[in-house]
């Protein structure tokens, strides 16, 4: 069966037990996952309308021919802005209503967590009532289809080779943009050659220094390497569509004391969540492993974001590793585990490595040297 026909009857499946007659799906990633197509969207929007015997795709004039190529949808409704002849669509609510009528007022789904309200309103007008269908597709997304974790597991192996060129130009004098660049260089590269015309991602972050490594997301910038510098390397590489994490914390020359510390403190943090990582688990459990290293070392008040998250699809993605998510992991589940901890004035100190959850545990994706000796450039 084609996978993006059983997911969509999965969809289905729980639309008639929800009384549902049609869903409306405007999230970009949750579309991929139930028709294989993504677009470049900046202000046309794209809407995908799964019926119970019919999907619908409403896409601007510019997308047709991407979407005929790419989406596994029974119909395809385009609007234009050219006006070239006054029948055809030029408003994206205008096809969405067309479909949309022919509900006769039964239940209308949609995702919630990504739906304006100004569209939800116009939903509204051709249903009984409108219900989230969102949660129910990110739960669906939960747990990874073995080709799912193929690509994943594959893409993880580029990964390990674009952090492994980019530590390799870490030095006094460079800058983080360029470090990235060594990254993203060697996989523009070398990708082509096993996968011509694939569609490659990649997001590389490199803060540096004592004020801009305590920073956890900031993009890198020309700022020079200085000795003495400790930096974490964030890379994500997408292929295809499915994307894989890795990080490393690394220092310019000999570390500190303290740093050193701290550097023990977070790679002992992130080998407890891993080692608690395991079917049956909840990922509060998961959370607290890590956060009780921190606990003991007197790092707790720096260790500000949850230990991990999923990811596949979506750079970060259900289920999160959080203190307060009673979800119980399951096999196939894939997580990148990452506790950090940021010191004013000494650094930030953080890994993250991709795993999925295994029967007996867990199985690294990402495969990169961890230890202290490794770390120092």
């Amino acid at each position: 069966m084609n996978v993006y026909k059983k997911r969509l009857d999965n969809l289905r499946e729980y639309m008639k037990h929800n009384k549902v007659n049609m869903s409306v799906v405007t999230n970009p990633d949750h579309q991929f996952y139930l028709t294989g197509f993504k677009a470049l969207i900046y202000s046309r929007p794209i809407i995908l309308v799964v019926g119970l015997k019919a999907s619908h795709l409403v896409i601007p004039g510019l997308e047709e021919v991407h979407a005929k190529e790419e989406a596994v949808v029974d119909h395809l409704h385009v609007y234009f802005e050219d006006g070239r002849n006054t029948d055809e669509y030029t408003d994206y609510l205008k096809p969405l209503e067309t479909i949309l009528s022919k509900n006769e007022g039964g239940k209308i789904g949609a995702d919630f967590a990504s739906t304006p309200v100004a569209l939800e309103r116009a939903v509204r007008n051709f249903g009984s009532d409108v219900t989230d269908v969102g949660a129910e597709i990110v739960r669906m997304r939960y747990i990874k289809e073995n080709e799912e974790i193929d690509k994943i597991r594959e893409v993880s192996g580029w990964i390990n080779l674009a952090v492994g060129e980019s530590l390799k130009a870490a030095r006094a004098g460079v800058t983080e943009l360029e470090i990235d660049d060594a990254g993203n260089s060697v996989l523009y590269r070398e990708v082509p050659k096993k996968h011509p015309e694939a569609t490659l991602q990649l997001m590389g972050m490199s803060p540096s220094g004592p004020l801009r490594s305590v920073m956890p997301h900031v993009f890198s910038n020309s700022r020079q390497l200085k000795d003495g510098d400790v930096m974490i390397h964030t890379r994500q590489v997408s292929l295809n569509g499915y994307r894989t994490e890795l990080e490393r914390t690394v220092f310019i020359g000999e570390p500190t004391y303290e740093q050193k510390r701290a550097f023990q403190s977070m790679l002992d943090a992130q080998n407890a969540a891993i080692e608690a990582l395991k079917p049956g688990v909840k990922a509060s459990e998961v959370d607290n492993a890590a956060r009780s290293v921190f606990r003991k070392d007197g790092y707790e008040k720096y260790a500000v974001h949850r230990a991990g998250h999923g990811i596949g699809i979506s750079p970060h993605e259900e289920p999160y590793i959080r203190f307060d998510n009673n979800l119980v992991i399951e096999e196939g589940m894939v997580f990148t585990i990452e506790p950090g901890i940021y010191i004013p004035e000494i650094g930030g100190f953080r890994h993250s490595d991709t795993l999925v959850v295994t029967a007996e545990g867990y199985e690294f994706l990402t495969d990169y040297p961890r230890d202290l000796e490794s770390m120092i450039l």
